[in-house]
């Protein structure tokens, strides 16, 4: 394996200019730059990014803890941070818990070493004070920690309104809405779901909640449960439910024979490619999750650029994009 002498002397330059290109520590003329990259290129020679990350105190990478990478929403929002973190000069490492507290501790314990310079948490099962005392950067999404750590979320109050507007619109009975399990901490998603149940209840239509694991079901597990809802409770006329759900409703649906929207009404939530799967154009509550991403790559980079700032949180706007099933 080729070491920085190598390199220096198939590029007739000193090692230590060729640290210089490396570590970016002093201006080398572009001459000089060519050459050294040209014999790295010969030598095929890797530099030791350790070494480089302990001598500049930063490693490039941020990490992001979320509670499935299979998630649609979850991975769609990585692919977004992960783009706009390499503009950047950042690379990012996504890591998942499966819903395990023990992965999210150990992680973390993981992160506080010098791998990582900011962290991006998308779970929160743990004790606040394991993220208040956490030594560097972090950024929440979708949670709100005693406003002790920024965070960045969707304008869930809105998106809740406007499904119930449309479920109104359509003139619905009884509405079914699918979310995550409900834990202690405050968690901002939920927002959608009181203010879902909130405006349709005050128009005398009935709510159901129905509380769900992240990793419980596949796509044919959310069929299965589509399915038998459905023939359990016939009087159902709306759901609102996440992309994988919501598409598995339309299927389930179409199954038992019921017409769309006339006797149900789908309303998807985030707005992911899942809805591509099917041939029908869903209506969805739309999670801008370009504009969302934006916000957590500049807040975690400001925060590491200036580590005694504290960072504005930021709500990101949502739209209604009508489709055939309302």
């Amino acid at each position: 394996m080729a070491s920085i002498r190598d390199v220096a002397k198939r590029a007739g330059v000193a090692a230590c200019t060729v640290s210089r290109v490396l570590n970016g520590t002093a201006s080398v003329s572009e001459e000089t730059r060519q050459k050294i990259e040209k014999a790295m290129d010969e030598l095929n020679y890797i530099p030791n990014e350790l070494a480089r990350s302990m001598f500049k105190q930063r490693s490039g990478i941020i990490a992001m803890l979320v509670p499935s990478i299979k998630h649609p929403f979850f991975s769609s929002l990585a692919d977004f941070i992960e783009k706009e973190l390499y503009v950047h000069g950042y690379k990012l490492m996504l890591c998942s818990t499966s819903g395990s507290i023990q992965r999210e501790r150990e992680y973390l314990n993981i992160f506080k070493s010098n791998l990582v310079d900011g962290i991006i948490m998308a779970v929160n099962s743990l004790e606040e004070s394991a993220y208040e005392r956490f030594e560097k950067p972090m950024i929440m999404l979708d949670c709100n920690l005693s406003g002790k750590i920024p965070f960045v979320v969707s304008d869930h109050k809105a998106g809740g309104k406007m499904a119930a507007e449309e479920f109104i619109k359509n003139q619905c009975h009884y509405v079914l809405h699918l979310c995550a399990e409900k834990e202690e901490k405050e968690i901002l998603s939920y927002e959608s779901h009181r203010m879902l149940e909130e405006t349709l209840e005050c128009h005398g239509i009935r709510t159901r909640g129905l509380e769900i694991k992240w990793n419980h079901f596949d796509l044919k597990g959310y069929r299965d449960m589509a399915e038998l809802i459905l023939q359990t409770y016939p009087e159902i006329d709306g759901v609102m439910a996440a992309d994988m759900p919501a598409v598995a409703f339309y299927e389930a649906a179409r199954k038992l024979g019921k017409k769309i929207p006339e006797d149900l009404c789908i309303i998807a939530y985030d707005g992911t490619y899942v809805l591509d799967i099917i041939e029908g154009n869903v209506t969805a509550i739309v999670q801008n999750l370009e504009a969302y991403s934006l916000e957590v790559v500049e807040t975690i980079l400001n925060m590491i650029s200036n580590s005694e700032m504290l960072a504005e949180s930021k709500y990101i706007p949502v739209t209604l994009k009508k489709g055939e099933t309302s």
